[in-house]
């Protein structure tokens, strides 16, 4: 009895062993079948990708560079290059520029088309509107501050140019010069710069945003912001508290992929962090909102007579209150509004930082700028300047912008199919595929040294003779930068009016030689809101006299 005993006590555990091994095995099964499917979906759909393409050589990532979670993560040259991979690899991308258009194929994610040819840019942006050439919804900023100039498409965009193009006038452009010289003298006095000899401005990109968004706010929008100030702005700021305009601006801007990403329920989180961004973009939002309704007219006179003070506010309001077919709704103005604040203040103050730091790099450069502003200006009155004469300067702001362009990428969406020439590999024609994106590389098109001979060389002279409709890094065809020469003015008064005071040298760390600092602060660029250029320069004003 004792040996059945144990035979029955043992029975159950041995059945137990035998079914928990089989339900093992049946979840590994089950586990092993499930992987080999994914993977098998994965491997489809990563040919069918490629095919699309016509397994057009390029790059393979795991994550494309156009996600958001391909901006987000860190980046690696194999698995996730990145938003801006086209700079790191800029002397050997698109295979040693043997290649006008590449793709970018990843495992996960979307295939795209790149380009590093200045033809082939001319060529796609040149079909814009005509041959359904678009820009894509997800690349645009409406879906964080609506519908503009800058995102719509087709009749939508023929609608908004209507309105916002007339704003570019005569008399916006003359406000420049005087708007910047108040600016500049509201610093000088504020700052005590008349007693100094030497000024150290240890992060000049913050310096220039300040500048950039005073003129902008002022002769764009009639909104008066605090004077262009050498120190830091306070990120410190207690949330309980209101953010002044240009502090949520400036916050807004660093956190544009973030809150395409997060939810909005994170930023009720108790992380300080989290409730600052939160109560930035409300802040600013609420700004925008106010201040479009206190502009508003009380009520509707006649159209002609509504759009009196000359900014770019005046006119879109001017099309909201006033029904007609080329009328803007009230979330229409509000997006316009936004992209042309950070366009019209970013953009530029990217370039006025390059163009800075190139010229206290190369001195003998600067001089010859100094020399024609100062002839300029004894011939003109010293405030109203025209820029047109500032030939040379113009060129460096321009040579500044091609190695470092504030816009670094021009994407679009095909609509349907086209057919494009291209010189590299060989000469051929190529079919891009209805549906697909693709991308100007400006960067790489910019440093191309089959356009652009010595493309890493500083070298304004190269654009003499060259006319205007053909400087490409405001874009081309009919979507070019409807801000061009409001950029380009405000840039060319402001590099005028600091110029002829003071003599700007780079202003090395200690045990840091000038052969370093070039290095390092040439080799830095990167995404800085919504522009790209320099991450930051430690630069040195020396008065003249």
């Amino acid at each position: 009895m004792e040996g059945v005993c144990k035979v029955r006590l043992s029975l159950p555990t041995s059945l137990h062993s035998f079914f928990s091994s089989s339900s093992l095995i049946a979840v590994m099964d089950y586990l092993v079948v499930t992987a080999a499917s994914i993977v098998g979906v994965l491997a489809f759909q990563y040919w069918k990708r490629l095919e699309f393409v016509n397994f057009m050589p390029g790059y393979r990532p795991l994550l494309s560079p156009l996600s958001p979670f391909g901006m987000l993560l860190p980046n690696s040259s194999s698995l996730n290059p990145g938003s801006t991979w086209y700079w790191h690899m800029r002397a050997s991308s698109y295979f040693n520029k043997t290649h006008d258009i590449i793709s970018i194929v990843p495992l996960l994610g979307s295939a795209s088309y790149y380009t590093c040819s200045l033809d082939v840019m001319k060529q796609v942006l040149g079909a814009d509107i005509k041959a359904g050439v678009e820009k894509p919804f997800d690349m645009t900023l409406e879906r964080l501050f609506g519908p503009s100039l800058a995102s719509v498409n087709g009749d939508s965009w023929r609608r908004h140019r209507r309105v916002v193009q007339p704003a570019f006038t005569t008399k916006l452009y003359e406000s420049i010069g005087s708007q910047v010289t108040k600016a500049y003298q509201s610093m000088v006095e504020a700052e005590g710069w008349q007693e100094l000899t030497q000024i150290d401005i240890i992060e000049s990109q913050k310096f220039m945003l300040s500048f950039t968004l005073a003129i902008i706010s002022k002769c764009g929008f009639g909104i008066d912001t605090p004077s262009p100030s050498n120190h830091v702005l306070s990120q410190s700021q207690k949330v309980q508290k209101n953010f002044e305009f240009s502090e949520a601006l400036n916050i807004v801007s660093r956190t544009l992929i973030p809150r395409i990403v997060l939810p909005n329920w994170i930023y009720s989180i108790p992380i300080q962090r989290l409730q600052q961004m939160g109560k930035s973009w409300n802040d600013l939002s609420s700004y925008m909102m106010t201040t479009i309704h206190e502009k508003k007219p009380a009520n509707d006179g006649p159209e002609q007579d509504a759009d009196t003070s000359g900014n770019l506010l005046a006119r879109l309001i001017t099309s909201w209150v006033h029904t007609g077919k080329y009328n803007l709704t009230e979330e229409e103005v509000i997006g316009n509004m936004y992209t042309l604040m950070f366009a019209g203040h970013e953009t530029t103050a990217s370039a006025l930082l390059s163009v800075f730091v190139l010229l206290a790099i190369h001195q003998e450069i600067q001089e010859k700028v100094f020399q024609e502003i100062k002839s300029v200006q004894n011939a003109e009155a010293h405030s109203n300047i025209n820029t047109d004469h500032l030939i040379f300067t113009k060129f460096c702001l321009w040579e500044a912008l091609r190695l470092y362009p504030s816009a670094n990428f021009l994407p679009r969406e095909l609509t349907q199919d086209m057919t494009i020439n291209v010189q590299r590999p060989v000469t051929e024609k190529i079919v891009l595929r209805k549906g697909s994106w693709f991308m100007c590389d400006l960067i790489s098109i910019f440093r191309n040294p089959h356009t652009f001979p010595q493309p890493d060389d500083f070298i304004p002279e190269r654009w003499n003779g060259v006319s205007e409709h053909d400087v490409a890094m405001f874009g081309v065809g009919p979507r070019v930068c409807i801000g061009r020469q409001f950029a380009q003015v405000e840039a060319l008064h402001i590099l005028s009016t600091i110029l002829s005071d003071w003599h700007i040298e780079i202003l090395t760390m200690p045990a840091e030689c000038s052969q370093m600092y070039e290095h390092h602060i040439l080799s830095n660029a990167g995404q800085f809101g919504t522009a790209f250029g320099l991450q930051n320069a430690s630069l040195k004003l020396i008065k003249r006299f």
